[in-house]
């Protein structure tokens, strides 16, 4: 589990890749009937771990967009089920991590002139 305090420096970094993984998905759909196409995703999360485990900073973690080649050689493997659901994801993630950061410069403008 990522302690969301200190990691708030990464707050910028989740925020660019949530924004990235749209612009995939929203991408991907655009492709869903594209013959051949094969979709892409967004690798992040596990390289924020990885710093994390490691000690380092959350915010030299950049997002990679992957190209997924499961499926048969050939065929469109975008599932608009699947990109929607993402979309979706995002937009949630978004919501936490963008309150989350709200919460906390709130928190510290009170601090800092005893109002909120």
């Amino acid at each position: 589990m990522i302690d969301f305090d200190k990691g708030l420096g990464a707050i910028p970094k989740v925020l660019e890749a949530l924004q990235l993984r749209a612009k995939v998905a929203m991408h991907n759909i655009a492709n869903q009937n594209t013959p051949g196409y094969q979709r892409y995703t967004v690798r992040f999360e596990e390289e924020l771990r990885r710093a994390h485990e490691r000690g380092a900073d959350g915010s030299t973690v950049s997002p990679k967009v992957e190209r997924v080649t499961d499926g048969p050689p050939g065929q469109n493997n975008v599932s608009v089920i699947d990109e929607t659901a993402t979309l979706e994801k995002v937009r949630l993630m978004h919501e936490l991590f963008t309150r989350r950061a709200g919460s906390y410069y709130q928190r510290l403008n009170k601090a800092i002139f005893g109002r909120g």
